[in-house]
């Protein structure tokens, strides 16, 4: 089964429908102007297993960037994963953001949004380190449940604290909170029947449980030291990867076969830092988590990325 999402002003199909029975999803239809999809009511996250990840803020560590947060489908359920993007240096940092998640491509095609794409953004931030964003009614046409409903809101306040605080726009010690606006006006109901509440914090139950942070899909990297950045949240079997470099002349071998990631290197935040030496070629980095008496790899992510002479990003 499938349902359309729109991007950069252009209908695309994509594979919604999951195939692990606890998350799959049902009723998936499309229709011209409205997407139809639903969820399981139970959280997917509970369901299998999974930790919950911890969530903190950005911080302005990635110079003329801009974090945008996409949902994954995975076999465990549809998670937020942060791009760092390229936008308009001289564009307020907020509004820049939403506006490439609204209208712009992300990286790879495992990522996507079921919000429609619009460019009038209109962006305050308070003292308080609360967000009023104000959108019009037709970013959020897609028919969608309220488990999706949930994750498209999340996606769109993941992106918004993120870009505030990558920019230095909070204060003090306030969680960050965007207040929904739909047309000027609060607590509107969107993607159907989906009240929106007065204002909204980061939920960290929809942070993908594991991810990669550098090096980041597609991009290029210089020969040397490359620098692997993930985030995981505390699996009772251990974190692990592997890293398989793709364009030998003898065929894909493994660079580093399946690893456990060393506790003593995960953070309390369960971030980690691994340094691996590279030569030119293309790589793909494989993360994934296990839990205590099992060897079935879950949550897994993977990131191609290439080591050139000069790095592009």
């Amino acid at each position: 089964m499938q349902f359309k999402v729109r991007k950069s002003g252009v209908m695309r199909q994509r594979i919604a429908c999951l195939a692990v029975a606890a998350v799959a999803l049902t009723g998936c239809a499309s229709t011209q102007n409205s997407t139809e999809l639903q969820m399981p009511t139970a959280d997917p996250a509970q369901a299998n297993g999974l930790p919950v990840a911890e969530d903190t803020v950005e911080s302005g560590t990635k110079a003329q960037s801009l974090p945008v947060y996409w949902l994954q489908n995975t076999d465990q359920g549809v998670f937020l994963y942060r791009e760092y993007v390229k936008g308009d240096a001289s564009a307020e940092p907020v509004t820049e953001a939403v506006r490439y998640l609204l209208n712009d491509a992300p990286a790879t095609d495992r990522w996507y949004t079921l919000l429609e794409p619009n460019t009038e953004i209109g962006v305050a931030v308070g003292h308080d380190n609360v967000i009023t964003l104000d959108l019009p009614a037709k970013v959020f046409t897609a028919r969608i449940d309220d488990g999706l409903a949930e994750r498209s809101i999340q996606q769109l306040v993941f992106t918004a604290t993120a870009a505030a605080s990558h920019a230095s726009l909070l204060t003090g010690t306030a969680a960050p909170r965007v207040r929904l606006l739909v047309d000027g006006q609060p607590e509107a109901t969107v993607f159907g029947d989906y009240q929106l509440p007065a204002t909204i914090e980061r939920d960290p139950r929809f942070t993908a449980p594991l991810w990669i942070i550098d090096p980041q899909y597609g991009s290029v990297k210089t020969v040397g030291n490359v620098r692997i950045n993930g985030r995981t949240a505390g699996f009772s079997g251990g974190t692990h990867y592997s890293l398989t470099r793709l364009d030998t002349a003898s065929g894909d071998h493994n660079i580093i076969p399946a690893t456990r990631v060393d506790q003593a290197l995960i953070a309390d935040d369960g971030s980690f830092s691994i340094r691996q030496r590279l030569e030119k070629g293309r790589y793909r980095l494989t993360l994934w988590g296990q839990n205590q008496g099992s060897m079935a790899q879950v949550a897994t992510v993977t990131s191609d990325f290439t080591v050139g002479a000069k790095s592009e990003d």
